[in-house]
């Protein structure tokens, strides 16, 4: 019982991106990791712009404990807490503190039409050559 096993079949050499770095640039673990980055610093730029702007409008500095009851009504109220990018914008539409009002500017973002790629004329059938 002892010695290394043969090779698998079908288990060729290692394939690029398998753990080894790819040749010639960052590995997509290096790449992912910095866009979670850029993501968590997005997200933390609009929950302060949330925190102010909810100061703003409720008159009132909102401290983390603030946050959290604002947080909890709007996801009750949504049914899910919408990212940080989205609840700005819906405070600035609402221009309220309010998180009914929030909300209704949530739900108003999702049903927007989204702009779609131009499509061109609609495809011919082909017309059969009559005998």
């Amino acid at each position: 019982m002892g010695g290394p096993r043969p090779p698998r079949p079908g288990m060729g050499p290692p394939r690029p991106g398998m753990g080894a770095p790819r040749p010639g640039g960052p590995s997509s673990r290096t790449t992912m990791l910095q866009q979670r980055a850029d993501q968590r610093r997005r997200d933390e730029e609009d929950i302060a712009e949330m925190r102010r702007l909810l100061a703003e409008y409720g008159g009132q500095e909102v401290d983390d404990q603030g946050m959290e009851t604002f947080s909890r009504a709007l996801a009750e109220e949504t049914g899910a807490l919408p990212p940080p990018h989205i609840v700005v914008e819906a405070i600035k539409q609402s221009q309220s503190a309010d998180p009914r009002k929030i909300g209704d500017a949530v739900r108003a973002h999702y049903r927007r039409p989204r702009p779609r790629p131009p499509m061109g004329p609609p495809p011919q059938s082909p017309v059969p050559a009559s005998a």
